[in-house]
């Protein structure tokens, strides 16, 4: 059973599963828009559905919209949603795809690995390092984000920008970790978000010129529910969006 307390009650009161399939098309229809603004393709960016803040069942319903994305920040939840959440209207070849966004304890890192898409929160070597053992012993590959304190905010999780170099070099050195890019989120401080998704995309070039293919680096991992169309036109690749998707409609 879901935690009741990942899922504020003024939220189940105020959604449906007809409200979550109207702002899960709402966003994808500004997702498109900013893909064309930006002069890129809609199927160059994915949307992670952040479930977060609500439980099992209202998980489903966006399951159910069309979402096969889903993003959690706390491990136990993470595992209680995968075993919870069914896959009724999937097509044969679609799973529901799952993303670890938040800050990851190493003790809890074996078992929130084992069925995951893709980690977007490694935050420190001895994380990585601790990832990587536990991939062994699982026999995988652990497809991964480096989680960057872009703005330097104390408040924030993730690496500081001086602190980079030495994660992907120790990252470089491990068997079990693809490195797929960077994650970040804009300061709280900062004046125009656009400024610390260009810092981002600035970081993952010169990652990609240092280590050449080495690295795969295909992903940015920025903006949500506030910020992502300025994300988008900046080349982030995923998007994370929680709150809209579970804002009523007035119906």
């Amino acid at each position: 059973m879901i935690d009741p307390v990942t899922e504020p009650s003024s939220i189940r009161n105020r959604v449906s599963p007809e409200s979550v399939a109207t702002q899960w098309a709402a966003v994808r229809s500004r997702v498109s828009e900013a893909c064309k603004k930006s002069g890129r393709s809609e199927k160059d960016v994915s949307v992670v559905g952040v479930t977060k803040y609500v439980d099992a069942a209202t998980s489903q319903w966006l399951v159910d919209a069309g979402c096969r994305d889903l993003g959690e920040s706390r491990p136990q939840s993470l595992w209680e949603k995968q075993a919870a959440l069914v896959s009724p209207n999937l097509l044969a070849n679609e799973k529901i795809n799952w993303h670890f966004i938040g800050h990851l304890q190493r003790n809890k890192s074996l078992k929130t690995i084992s069925n995951l898409t893709m980690l977007h929160s490694l935050d420190s070597i001895r994380l990585a390092q601790q990832v990587d053992r536990d991939a062994e012993s699982l026999g995988i590959r652990v497809r991964a984000l480096v989680e960057v304190n872009i703005s330097g905010e104390t408040n924030k999780t993730g690496i500081l920008l001086q602190e980079l170099p030495d994660m992907l070099e120790s990252i470089a050195s491990l068997k079990r970790i693809q490195l797929c890019g960077l994650m970040g989120m804009a300061g709280l401080q900062t004046p125009n978000p656009r400024t610390d998704f260009v810092k981002l995309r600035e970081l993952r070039d010169q990652t990609l010129v240092r280590f050449g293919s080495q690295f795969e680096m295909n992903h940015l991992s920025m903006g949500m529910s506030g910020d992502f169309e300025s994300a988008i036109e900046e080349g982030s690749s995923i998007v994370r969006i929680g709150s809209l998707l579970f804002e009523s409609t007035g119906s």
